[in-house]
């Protein structure tokens, strides 16, 4: 009776040990697996991140320079200030072009009505185009309507009453959904999250 005891003994000692070198096994493993599960996290950004940089006269009597900026990656995205040769018609004199894989942009200031703000410009959209939505890209909110093939961003100046930003965007035959789904497409969004404006 003793011997089974000891038996019985014996092979609950090498169960828990088997049990136990399980445990060893499966604690060496989770690094490997967290390590794995870090691979797999979306790439951060890139690092070589280039500015552009757009320059105008906004006001009248009170005039300013506004100075936007904007950063992008030059492996996707080439930048250029033109006074022709327009994605798309403007009065103004000078536009930023970023031409990209999947979708263009033009970014030009332009001038509110008399006694407009961005509030009645705003309505004054949602009056006149069908296709529009509401966008938010970093700190800025405004409005997107679709106008004709492009669709058209229009943003506030922070601390401007004279003039707003009008982002034309157009897309390229590498993008291949509709236009309309472009204001919620993330690249486009955390590019224009980017913009900043300074009066200088």
């Amino acid at each position: 009776m003793l011997r089974k005891w000891k038996l019985i003994a014996s092979l609950g000692l090498t169960a828990a040990g088997a049990a136990a070198a399980g445990v060893a096994v499966l604690l060496q493993k989770l690094p490997k697996e967290t390590a794995q599960n870090t691979a797999a996290a979306p790439a951060a950004k890139p690092k070589n991140l280039k500015t552009g940089v757009y320059s105008f006269i906004s006001g009248f009597q009170d005039a300013a320079t506004v100075e936007l900026s904007l950063d992008y990656d030059p492996e996707i995205f080439s930048f250029a200030i033109v006074e022709d040769e327009f994605l798309n018609y403007s009065s103004d004199s000078h536009v930023a072009i970023l031409y990209g894989t999947e979708f263009n942009l033009q970014l030009e200031y332009a001038a509110y009505y008399s006694g407009e703000g961005f509030a009645q410009h705003s309505a004054a959209l949602l009056a006149k185009y069908q296709t529009r939505g509401e966008i938010s890209c970093g700190t800025l909110t405004g409005l997107w309507v679709l106008d004709g093939d492009n669709i058209a961003i229009h943003l506030p100046i922070p601390d401007d009453a004279h003039s707003y930003l009008l982002v034309t965007v157009q897309k390229t035959s590498d993008y291949d959904d509709e236009i309309t789904t472009l204001p919620a497409y993330a690249p486009l969004k955390e590019l224009l999250g980017t913009i900043r404006f300074v009066r200088v």
